[in-house]
């Protein structure tokens, strides 16, 4: 190979490195690679209550509280660091994460993993959910200049897909047995995942799950810092923003709290519902809650084409109404769960709970469809961002108040909080988008 070949060859590589598709594809994995590892503590608390790890039912619940609030603030720092970071932002973001897992592993790999240093390994595990504004700035690039525009539908599915992943992965990585890993936690009660059940007695390596993760950011750390260096220019992007739509455009706010009411839901919902299986019902969780998640995929662009039908106002309402049915039923079944025979209310409940997070898809679905009709391509990303970081709270408030509610044994409180909630979206959604004469009739 001469001279000229090789130079036109390494032309070629740093052409395709830098080229727009590469950093998308980067782009993306780190976001998937990041809700991932931090969507792991819904399965990580499960599997600590299940060995000698001696922790508190309010603790456990506390950690996945934690690990809730570390993604809704890294995702706000993501908003402000995107602008600014460019393409740098998956390279930094993946080096983080990095060494967020390595330090994972070893904590996991020691002796004693005491309280404290759960509560910091909970705390650093959002920082992966700083991808989200980079991605959704992926779906701004007008479509003429790409083959295949990205929809920002995608980009929030690709969230549910994440959680999807975690609960069916991170139960088989965790007790897959090494002979290279050690682990001071063991199973005192059984357990197991989608593929089969495990015994009591053998070891939960927590370890494994971060030894994986720490591969697959450092290959992405790797290959993200190389397709900045290749970039041969900045993509300048219109800059809009979000104090200046929520202080001129009610509109924002309203859908903004439709959001949080269906995907925030979606979130605590999905990352409660494990603790609360095991604490209530003592069943092998990690074999099932993967089934919420997995709903929900099918359920949001299902919604999406409902709401193109028959309008995303009129699909909302519905979704809301199912919402509060479904959260009263699920409420009911618990109280019965906790003063009766428990075993009998177990299908009931988690039928119940099923149907609440497929519906809250569903409602999500149509949400968005209504935001793409009444705000403009570049203000519908602005707004998806602000409306997904307090989404991201329902994996605090839910986490929290079933910890509070556990105290008093009256779990099935929560429900009434939220049925509440559904109502005012109900009365709100109904005033704004469902009446004839108003400014927007059934977006």
């Amino acid at each position: 190979m001469n001279k000229a070949s090789v130079a036109n060859t390494l032309s070629n590589l740093r052409e395709w490195f830098g080229s727009y598709v590469f950093f998308r594809g980067l782009t993306l994995s780190v976001l998937v690679l990041g809700v991932t590892f931090w969507g792991s503590w819904s399965v990580i608390v499960v599997l600590l209550a299940k060995s000698n790890s001696d922790l508190t039912a309010t603790q456990l619940f506390l950690l996945v509280a934690i690990a809730g609030a570390s993604g809704a603030i890294s995702k706000l720092v993501g908003a402000l660091l995107a602008n600014i970071l460019g393409r740098w932002m998956p390279a930094l973001v993946a080096t983080l994460m990095s060494l967020v897992c390595i330090n994972s592993f070893t904590q996991f790999s020691a002796i004693q993993v005491t309280y404290p240093v759960l509560i910091v390994l909970a705390a650093l595990s959002g920082i992966g959910c700083m991808m989200f504004t980079p991605a959704f700035d992926l779906t701004r690039q007008p479509k003429l200049m790409i083959s295949l525009p990205l929809s920002m539908n995608l980009v929030v599915g690709m969230m549910i897909f994440s959680l999807f992943l975690t609960q069916l992965i991170v139960p088989l990585v965790a007790t897959w047995q090494l002979s290279a890993m050690d682990s001071a936690l063991i199973l005192e009660q059984s357990s197991g995942h989608f593929f089969s059940r495990i015994e009591a007695g053998r070891p939960i390596l927590l370890n494994n799950f971060s030894f994986v993760w720490a591969i697959l950011f450092c290959i992405a750390a790797i290959f993200s810092g190389v397709a900045a260096l290749s970039a041969n220019q900045k993509q300048l992007l219109p800059k809009v923003t979000i104090s200046q739509l929520l202080t001129h455009n009610g509109h924002a706010w309203y859908c903004s709290i439709l959001y949080n009411m269906t995907f925030g839901s979606f979130i605590g919902f999905t990352m409660a519902l494990p603790l609360v299986l095991e604490f209530i019902f003592g069943y092998s969780t990690l074999t099932l809650v993967w089934m919420g998640s997995f709903i929900a995929l099918l359920a949001r662009p299902f919604g999406q084409w409902l709401a193109k039908v028959f309008g995303g106002a009129l699909v909302t309402q519905l979704s809301l109404l199912l919402m509060m049915i479904f959260a009263a039923m699920a409420g009911r079944y618990l109280y019965f769960a906790q003063h009766g025979v428990t075993e009998l209310y177990f299908e009931p409940f988690f039928i119940s709970m099923l149907g609440l997070i497929f519906t809250s898809a569903l409602g999500n679905g149509s949400v968005v469809v209504s935001m793409k009709k009444i705000f403009p391509r570049t203000y519908t990303h602005r707004i998806l961002t602000w409306a997904g970081i307090i989404a991201m709270l329902g994996a605090v408030y839910l986490l929290l108040r079933f910890a509070w509610a556990l105290q008093s044994q009256n779990m099935d409180t929560v429900y009434i909080d939220f049925i509440i909630f559904y109502v005012i979206g109900l009365l709100l959604n109904g005033f704004i988008y469902l009446r004839r004469r108003g400014q927007c009739y059934n977006p």
